[in-house]
């Protein structure tokens, strides 16, 4: 046990935690910031968020008659401000614009109304323009909701088709747009690039260090034996465990500030723009990445640790790492964290490459382990 503690004394050192601190720095203001800054990030998901505020504690997931019924009075009485707004508005008047109705039939190529509707929703930024369109995106899409349903059913085939068509049968309709969840998304697949490269960072020289410095012999000559290489392995996966959870409490935490824990306990089929094999509440759906993030830390831990015992030095341990973190980064971030179980990836491929990196990596442990407990000291 004392061998356990002093190995894991040895990798958590102050020169490795200064280095982490500063990695996480800079990857936290590549990554994160502007996601924490700028959420809900430009018009009108900012508009679309706080009217998802306001409405999901009085109606929740799905939205009936009688409560479209009163979303549509909400809509009508921010209506009746615009119009207000363009009945003073003595351009409006020189435009022929007398309404809020009349604003909305402008086009893109009317020269001078054109001009005008670009200057008041980019210039003067009037917040109650940009809150109405959300409003009529969130209106559009429930009048929509059977039409939109029945066009996926006509353009997929197989197990999509049988989801949607399982929607449609049981009338689960989204109301809801996705900025919540797209931003989450988004952070949850930066949370786990940030976790896997401290970790890659934290393990790489567990071996590597000892097989620089030729004490590898002296290690399995010694009292413990080669126990030492179990010893150190237990100590660096009990290392990339601390610092996992770690990590991922601090940006979760941060994550947390968002405000967006009205949005937790509605399930997944209220989002509108992105539909997924399994319907779960959101807040299961964070649970789920984040228990997805710290099983892919772990097993990065092990290939890790395996990469630092083969390698014979710096240069090559870092010639190895590279195409590892990539392949985390460009495909297991990606494919198995940002789009988990989103319908239009094959519902087998979470599965079936988690269980194919789950054997890679424990063959390749194996053999590491098999090599160490056989290998020739002389």
């Amino acid at each position: 046990m004392r061998l356990f503690w002093f190995e894991l004394k040895k990798i958590f050192s102050w020169k490795l935690i200064l280095l982490l601190g500063i990695v996480n720095f800079l990857l936290f203001y590549l990554l994160l910031d502007s996601r924490l800054e700028y959420f809900p990030n430009g018009r009108p998901a900012k508009d679309l968020y706080a009217i998802e505020k306001q409405l999901i504690p009085l109606y929740g997931a799905q939205i009936n008659e009688e409560e479209y019924q009163d979303i549509k009075r909400l809509y009508e009485e921010r209506v009746r401000v615009a119009d207000k707004i363009f009945a003073s508005d003595p351009e409006a008047k020189e435009l022929g614009i007398s309404n809020y109705q009349d604003f909305r039939q402008i086009e893109l190529n009317q020269g001078e109304l054109a001009d005008y509707s670009s200057n008041l929703k980019f210039y003067e930024v009037k917040d109650i323009l940009w809150e109405l369109q959300a409003w009529e995106s969130l209106i559009e899409g429930y009048e929509s909701r059977e039409e939109s349903l029945e066009g996926d059913i006509a353009q997929t085939t197989g197990a999509r088709q049988e989801v949607f068509q399982r929607l449609l049968e049981n009338e689960t309709y989204s109301f809801y747009s996705d900025v919540v969840t797209m931003d989450f998304k988004n952070y949850k697949t930066n949370l786990a690039i940030i976790v896997w490269i401290s970790v890659a960072i934290l393990l790489s020289l567990v071996y590597v260090r000892d097989t620089r410095a030729k004490l590898v012999p002296l290690q399995y000559t010694s009292k413990e034996g080669r126990a030492t290489y179990k010893v150190k392995w237990w100590a660096g996966m009990t290392a990339a465990t601390v610092l996992s959870v770690a990590l991922t409490l601090f940006y979760m935490a941060l994550y947390w500030t968002n405000g967006t824990q009205t949005h937790f306990g509605l399930p997944l089929s209220s989002f509108g723009w992105f539909t997924h094999w399994y319907d779960m509440t959101f807040l299961q759906y964070i649970v789920l990445s984040i228990g997805m993030i710290f099983f892919f830390s772990l097993l990065l831990s092990g290939l890790s640790l395996a990469i630092s015992t083969m390698a014979p030095n710096t240069i090559v341990l870092i010639g190895v790492q590279i195409p590892v973190i990539f392949i985390m980064i460009a495909g297991v971030s990606r494919y198995l964290i940002h789009d988990m179980i989103n319908v239009f990836r094959p519902q087998v491929l979470t599965p079936v490459a988690t269980g194919v990196f789950l054997i890679a990596t424990v063959l390749t442990v194996w053999l590491v382990w098999r090599r160490e407990m056989k290998r020739n000291i002389i």
